[in-house]
């Protein structure tokens, strides 16, 4: 009876737990508007992996724990890695972060570590409904493949370095290319195996799970206040949540690419497997064993190296309470609606005819504006401040401006004001100009 109600139990619980999450973070409910992605993550995470014990007899959790600590392991490792190549390219920053100590740090661990779990469980599942079924063609030739995989890794990896602006999608798809043919020659689970033999039903299986997952990841970070926001070029206008339409598609080859790389992590491990259906042993020498131990450290050291590289670079704003957005305008006031439990300026410019009435009259235009402009992208009162400064206080205001003038005007003020510690970027002043013409979620 045990083994029937435990997972029974993992699939109510992590429903639940998304369930909850997302009415909470709609509704500006503490934790979960703070912290929507942990919730919503190891929720479905429990969820899935519940539902897959309960109808298949397969746990990740519970029936190969070590699997699953090592895939939160190098799934955070694998993030922080992409988070360097980001400092390059610059097509995200993230904003209304918990500020910088010991829970900041341990949060963006907690964080990353759920990308591989997630994005392989929506896999498993997707595999156990047989969706889609087998695909088979001929096979191709896999010796060339080999050949010609890396070199279209090697120029992949190239391009993004050399032109970031033009090339950048190509990141999320070199290692597959580049990492396939270690998997191949020793006999690592492989893509190009399944595709000299003709099979493309994992491939595609993966392809699916990466599209249903960036969907999930881009309607949890929607609805949160710590957020991610895009700024890749030429596609500063038209979005669904916050990725721009085309975006989609890098996540099916993210999620491509992540099994390569775990693949190729694994066959350090003599073969094994968070797939049961691909472990198999593999004969590996003292010097892999002991390069995949040189690894974990490494893996720590790229991490925390990356960590801190973001706090700078990456990170554009962190969370703060309505005293610390308002406490240069009338602090007393501002006090007076935290007493009264308004603690999200979003919360308060939605219920803005119950609120103004805590308010006194002079100070409700100003606590308007400053909480409208602070709350674009979650931009936060230090650049809220800085756009005032140049005399915009309004989202309307700020669309009639162009982002080169704005950028030289704002860097002027900057220099003088330094609400900022690090440099401004004209693709995030691209992205707040849009982002005040914006609507819905969609547009």
């Amino acid at each position: 009876m045990i083994p029937r109600i435990a997972p029974i139990t993992m699939v109510l619980s992590g429903l639940a737990t998304v369930l909850i999450t997302f009415y909470g973070a709609v509704n500006y409910i503490s934790p979960f508007y703070d912290h929507t992605y942990i919730f919503a993550w190891y929720g479905l995470i429990v969820f899935l992996d519940g539902l897959l014990w309960w109808r298949w007899d397969e746990s990740l959790i519970f029936k190969k724990p070590r699997e699953f600590i090592t895939l939160l392991f190098w799934s955070a490792v694998f993030w922080f890695f992409f988070e360097i190549w980001n400092l390059h390219l610059k097509n995200w920053y993230f904003v209304g972060a918990p500020h910088e100590g010991l829970w900041s740090h341990i949060e963006a661990y907690i964080d990353f570590a759920t990308v591989l779990p997630g994005m392989f469980l929506v896999y498993r599942l997707l595999s156990r409904l047989k969706i889609p079924g087998n695909i088979l063609t001929k096979g191709l030739p896999g010796k060339k493949m080999i050949k010609v995989s890396v070199f279209i890794g090697v120029v992949m990896l190239l391009l993004p370095m050399a032109y970031p602006d033009y090339f950048y999608p190509f990141v999320w798809g070199a290692f597959i290319f580049l990492l396939e043919p270690l998997c191949a020659t020793y006999k690592a689970p492989s893509l190009l195996k399944d595709l000299e033999n003709g099979k493309w039903s994992r491939i595609v299986r993966l392809l699916l799970a990466g599209l249903l997952s960036g969907g999930y990841w881009e309607l949890c970070n929607f609805w949160s206040m710590e957020k991610w926001i895009y700024t890749v070029p030429f596609f500063s206008q038209g979005k669904l949540f916050e990725m721009p339409y085309l975006g989609f598609l890098g996540f099916p080859l993210f999620c491509v690419e992540c099994f390569v790389m775990i693949n190729a992590v694994y066959l350090l491990r003599g073969g094994k497997h968070w797939d049961e259906g691909l472990a198999k042993p593999i004969k590996t020498t003292l010097r892999l064993r002991t390069l995949y131990l040189v690894m974990i450290p490494i893996g720590l050291f790229i991490a925390e190296w990356s960590y801190q590289q973001m706090q700078y670079h990456t990170v554009d704003s962190h969370a703060e309470s309505l005293e610390q957005i308002l406490k240069d305008i009338s602090p007393w006031e501002a006090a007076t609606l935290s007493r009264k439990g308004w603690r999200y300026g979003e919360q308060v410019l939605e219920n803005w005819q119950e609120v103004k009435a805590s308010i006194s009259t002079p100070f409700r235009s100003p606590f308007r504006q400053r909480l409208e402009l602070a709350g674009l992208l979650h931009m936060g009162s230090a650049n809220a401040r800085l756009l005032e400064s140049i005399g915009i206080h309004s989202r309307k205001e700020l669309t009639r401006h162009e982002p080169d003038e704005l950028f030289l005007s704002l860097n002027r003020a900057n220099e003088e004001l330094r609400l900022r510690r690090s440099p401004l970027m004209k693709r995030r002043i691209i992205a707040w100009i849009a982002g005040a013409k914006r609507r819905s979620a969609l547009y």
